[in-house]
């Protein structure tokens, strides 16, 4: 009777025991919808209360509406004739500090400044072309913004020169002969001038704009454009070079920069600019680095509130993928994958190949760079677009949130979101937030994210000043 008993209790037991333990295990038949509301419960209870109603999870600040309007825009306008005139003395000196190659071509890019962008900083401006040595059907212009309202990649675009090869000599003019001008070809380049060039006169763009703007000079060859700007330039390479104040070219045209642009992203000028203001020395100013955000989000794993009413708070870490994204003005992602915490499948704008596990080249169980299991060196890549179901065309990205992450649980891919007013399974910080390591819950490390969540008005920064585990 007593044997009977025991294997009558121990029998409760396992039944009681296999109950408790049974909210743990991943059940593959649960519907996506009860997946998504029992994370969102889990969530609520988790920063014990209600959602703001206005929480937009930290992208409204990334992506901030601003001031379009402008009092004052720009007013660009190509000038009668050739009122600008070089010498041969002045040509020399460009020579020097763009030395040339074999084929007569200026090989480098002058390393005074690798990015920059002029601060209007005067009423007008003058932007001519003195050089040209592509066989590229090249598009020139400029790009400008309002710093205090707008960021580059916001900026408006004027084109100065619609192809280059077409008509040059609306441009610019060689003198060889006394009193004759003549038409450069557009492949001249260095080789006209060492055939003994006594002038180039040009016909400069005016560039009327507020004095508080700034803009820079692109090219456009092909699909690929390269500006002034690197940061805005796909792998955020320097394409463009600048002799200016410090080195300066003032004997016979003061107040000038000479910008030597490349049209293919390679070390090497194909045009040369001079940038001109009528009553003061230019301003160059180096632009800021692109605006990168960190997305941390959660699998979705975290959704069973325990039997007791309470969470396993070590479910929200938020390292299951953390990723920084910077958007740049032609709509790709640049993206640098930093950790991976989750032990299901997590992919990148629905891409089997940029799975966050096969991106860090580990076993899909291994949680990277969370403390509990092996360390890697971050991943960058960039996204050109994403795809549209139905449509192979790429669409650019207009803000870090297009970006789709999804994860795979239930046996289908699960995007991870961040819902105004409803639990985020991904929230925007700054690159400054350190994420806790594996099964240290979020608030423990950052004890004013529940504040946060209800109340998003007066705490924004909710990871500053906080200890660090990392």
């Amino acid at each position: 009777m007593k044997k009977y008993l025991m294997m009558s209790m121990l029998a409760v037991v396992f039944c009681s025991t296999f109950t408790s333990c049974k909210h743990d295990l991943y059940d593959p038949e649960r519907k996506e919808k009860d997946a998504r509301e029992l994370y969102e419960a889990n969530f609520k209870a988790y920063v014990g209360g209600n959602i703001h109603s206005n929480q937009k999870w930290g992208f409204d600040q990334v992506f901030k509406s601003r001031a379009m309007t402008r009092t004052n825009d720009a007013t660009i306008t190509k000038t009668d004739g050739y009122p600008l005139s070089f010498t041969p003395n002045y040509i020399e000196k460009v020579r020097g500090f763009f030395p040339e190659d074999n084929n007569k071509k200026p090989t480098t890019l002058n390393t005074d400044v690798t990015s920059w962008e002029f601060h209007q900083s005067a009423p007008m401006c003058y932007v001519t072309m003195i050089y040209s040595n592509t066989t590229a059907n090249d598009e020139v212009g400029i790009y400008y913004y309002d710093p205090a309202k707008e960021t580059p990649v916001e900026a408006k675009t004027f084109v100065l020169i619609d192809d280059v090869k077409k008509g040059l000599g609306n441009y610019y003019q060689k003198m060889i002969v006394n009193d004759k001008w003549e038409n450069p070809n557009p492949t001249d380049g260095y080789s006209v001038w060492d055939r003994g060039v006594q002038k180039i006169q040009s016909s400069p763009f005016q560039i009327v704009m507020d004095q508080s703007y700034y803009f820079g000079l692109y090219v456009k060859n092909g699909d690929k454009i390269y500006y002034t700007n690197a940061n805005l330039n796909e792998n955020l390479k320097p394409a463009a070079g600048l002799v200016g104040k410090d080195r300066t070219i003032e004997d016979e045209l003061k107040n000038s920069y000479v910008v030597g642009l490349s049209d293919d992203g390679i070390e090497g000028c194909e045009l040369i600019f001079v940038v001109t203001k009528s009553n003061s020395t230019p301003k160059v100013v180096t632009p800021s680095s692109l605006d990168w955000y960190r997305i941390i989000a959660e699998d979705l794993n975290a959704h069973d509130i325990d039997k007791d009413g309470e969470v396993d708070d070590t479910d929200f870490d938020f390292n299951d993928i953390v990723i920084d994204i910077a958007i740049d003005r032609m709509g790709k992602a640049h993206c640098i994958l930093q950790a991976a915490g989750a032990t299901l499948q997590i992919r990148i704008n629905n891409d089997p190949e940029l799975e966050v596990h096969k991106l860090f080249k580990v076993g899909e169980k291994d949680m990277v760079n969370t403390k509990m299991g092996p360390t890697r060196d971050p991943v960058e890549f960039t996204l050109d677009g994403y795809k549209v179901k139905g449509d192979d065309k790429l669409h650019p990205f207009a803000r870090v949130q297009d970006v789709p992450i999804h994860v795979y649980r239930q046996n289908e891919w699960m995007e991870l979101t961040a819902p105004v007013a409803r639990a985020a399974s991904k929230i925007a910080v700054g690159t400054d937030f350190v994420w806790p390591d594996e099964r240290v819950s979020l608030k423990t490390v950052y004890p004013k994210f529940p504040e946060y969540v209800k109340d998003n008005i007066d705490i924004t920064d909710w990871w500053k000043n906080q200890p660090k585990s990392r």
